[in-house]
């Protein structure tokens, strides 16, 4: 007996599969957990991370201690980075998925992947930036504090950029 031949409206692993060029199961199993885990960061997170983030945003590894994102450039790889504890408080807080994590961990990819059920279009170059939730009122550490005077003193010759930063850097 042979297999009956998936119609025309089937999804595209159904085809492969009666192909027989399906994704190897455990590919397959954690391609979906990688997905669905995706869905769930971007509908926690939306708040919180700008949309041209989000829209190149994919989990590409998951444990129950450690969450890895792809995203699509370096800026974004340091924007998660930088307030890695904010967002993992609200992933641990709001989720039954995420509640172990500890760690973010975050690779920049050179071709940003795209989700095919997102209707968002990346063609949309005007977007604007979401509030912060997450980062609102978080003042900025000594260290960097540091980092930005010293660069005001001794970097910097543009006098009003001077000004700009040592106001950032007081504040």
């Amino acid at each position: 007996m042979s297999k009956k031949q998936p119609n025309r409206l089937a999804q595209l692993i159904d085809h492969q599969e009666f192909a027989g060029s399906a994704l190897p199961k455990t590919l397959a199993d954690n391609m979906q957990l990688y997905t669905k885990a995706t869905d769930e960061v971007k509908k926690l997170l939306v708040d919180c991370l700008p949309e041209e983030i989000l829209d190149t945003c994919w989990v590409v590894g998951l444990t129950p201690e450690q969450l890895t994102l792809s995203v699509g450039s370096v800026t974004a790889a340091n924007h998660i980075r930088y307030l890695q504890n904010a967002y993992l408080q609200v992933l641990t807080e709001q989720s039954i998925t995420f509640q172990q994590l500890k760690q973010i961990r975050v690779v920049v990819t050179n071709t940003p992947a795209v989700n095919p059920s997102s209707n968002q279009h990346l063609a949309s170059s005007t977007t604007a930036l979401k509030p912060h939730k997450a980062n609102e009122n978080q003042a900025l550490s000594q260290n960097t504090k540091r980092t930005i005077t010293q660069a005001a003193k001794h970097v910097t010759t543009d006098k009003n950029l001077k000004k700009a930063l040592l106001r950032l850097a007081d504040e």
